[in-house]
């Protein structure tokens, strides 16, 4: 009797995805979806920043140190994004500047929310793609007023209940590192 050999699985090309909070982890679990119904064979490490690090500068020192700890562990993917509010960075020009500094050293593309990660969801929305609200309050109240079921931090579900593949692409149009994240992800 002869072994059967195991079938061959195509190894996911790793994209790592840093996340300001749980909203933004919430909506890379969703793109994470989204390229699984496309059957794409890539797989997004979502790394969650929040908890202990306060500004752009120090959610992108954190993420160099983590992607560090990978390179130790396993390989760290070598496509890199992370998601922040530009309304953060905006409070301190210096340290966004140290942190887009660090990003480039360390081959990270930081895709900046303006003014806030929910006036990007609301590009998500039909009819609402060029809505720039001027900082983060209009922008949840904005938000609030189109999608009244809405509330932080949602979910991978949470998202797909209103969001598709149409409505990030619809945003990505408007926003300039999102199309770039997810022409590397091969969505667009």
């Amino acid at each position: 009797m002869t072994r059967r050999r195991p079938p061959h699985i195509p190894l996911r090309r790793q994209v790592y995805v840093g996340c300001e909070g749980a909203s933004e982890a919430g909506y890379a679990a969703f793109l994470q979806d989204l390229l699984h119904e496309a059957c794409l064979s890539v797989h997004i490490v979502v790394d969650k920043l929040g908890p202990g690090a306060g500004d752009p500068l120090a959610r992108v020192d954190m993420a160099v140190r983590r992607l560090t700890n990978l390179r130790r562990t396993r390989v760290a993917p070598i496509e890199r994004f992370i998601l922040l509010d530009f309304d953060q960075a905006e409070r301190d020009q210096q340290r966004a500047e140290h942190a887009q500094s660090m990003a480039a050293e360390n081959n990270i593309i930081i895709v900046w929310q303006r003014p806030c990660f929910e006036a990007v969801l609301l590009r998500h929305l039909d009819g609402r793609a060029g809505h720039r609200p001027p900082d983060a309050r209009g922008a949840e109240k904005a938000l609030m007023r189109d999608w009244p079921e809405y509330k932080k931090p949602m979910s991978r579900h949470d998202l797909a209940q209103r969001l598709d593949r149409a409505a990030v692409l619809r945003a990505a149009a408007m926003e300039p590192g999102l199309d770039e994240l997810l022409r590397c992800l091969g969505l667009i």
